[in-house]
């Protein structure tokens, strides 16, 4: 690894591809989950502080038992100060404040934008240099996100533009975390390692937004949904665990198409679950961003 840089480590074939089917599918179970804790009175900072602490802490087990050390240096601090905002604080607060007002399924749409804000991102300062068909299988993800915000699938009501762009956050905030941690990989740092510091930095920036916000006081709605604050704990220390060793073995562009994944269970979960209608144009638009991703995943040669 370099120091502005991680370098992709040699992956087993479709390592890639399970592990974007499967980080992406847990990303998508946060948004059922998130709406039934709201629903039962968990408020959204107590929620995002909840489960990154817990998350921490599985984490550091993990990386402790494995002899994942994270090194107590600048870069290293630096690195997760930043990534744990840019990856987890941010991103997770918006979508929390957003997904009331939206629905499940509504808010998780938003994660079919990442693909292409990294690959802009990733391809400005040269992290990535994508051929012809990843260009159009990140062009058809976003495709398909345009059917589904266009004219005939657009909001239910003018009246939730304003909560449409506090979710649109997540993907811009996500996206610039995405080239972030490739750019400023502390070099030899293990990924678990790496994964730990980020959710103890998400969980610091959170619990700073909780306490200016007076809102100290709600975490006590966290006991009316014991049993959904474990599950969302454990799916989140399980995401982590998979997203940062998809990182090293696919880059940040191939990282970011699990919001494709993540939209696809987050509609599926709206509808089934929750009773959430939607038009065929968003029905559509999911099959066109389904496409991309087959289109930039098979075929894939595994890195080395």
């Amino acid at each position: 690894m370099s120091p502005s840089s991680v370098a992709l480590t040699p992956s087993r074939p479709f390592e890639p591809l399970i592990l974007l089917l499967a980080t992406g599918g847990l990303v998508g179970a946060v948004f059922p989950v998130t709406k039934l804790a709201q629903a039962a009175g968990a408020a959204p900072l107590p929620w995002a502080l909840s489960m990154m602490v817990g998350a921490a802490v599985i984490l550091a087990a993990l990386a402790r038992a494995q002899g994942a050390r994270l090194p107590l240096n600048g870069a290293c601090l630096r690195y997760c100060a930043v990534s744990g905002f840019l990856s987890m604080a941010l991103p997770n607060v918006a979508v929390f404040l957003a997904m009331p007002k939206l629905g499940a399924g509504l808010t998780s749409v938003v994660y079919t934008l990442p693909p292409i804000l990294t690959l802009l991102l990733a391809t400005a300062v040269g992290v990535e240099r994508p051929d012809r068909r990843r260009v159009v299988g990140i062009g058809l993800g976003l495709l398909g996100a345009l059917l589904i915000v266009g004219p005939r699938g657009s909001l239910p009501s003018p009246d939730l533009a304003g909560w449409m762009a506090v979710a649109f956050l997540a993907p811009a905030s996500g996206a610039v975390g995405n080239v972030y941690r490739t750019r400023a990989w502390p070099p030899g740092v293990r990924p678990l390692a790496l994964a730990t510091g980020t959710m103890v930095s998400g969980a610091v920036w959170v619990a700073a937004m909780l306490a200016v916000s007076g809102g100290m006081g709600d975490v006590a709605g966290l006991a009316l949904v014991p049993g959904l604050a474990l599950l969302q704990i454990l799916v989140l220390a399980l995401t982590y665990v998979l997203y940062f060793r998809l990182q090293v073995v696919a880059g940040p562009v191939y990282l970011s198409q699990t919001g494709y994944v993540a939209t696809a269970v987050g509609l599926g979960s709206g509808a089934l679950a929750f009773g959430e209608t939607y038009s065929p144009w968003v029905w559509g638009g999911a099959a066109v961003i389904a496409l991309g991703v087959l289109l930039v995943s098979v075929g894939r040669k595994a890195t080395a």
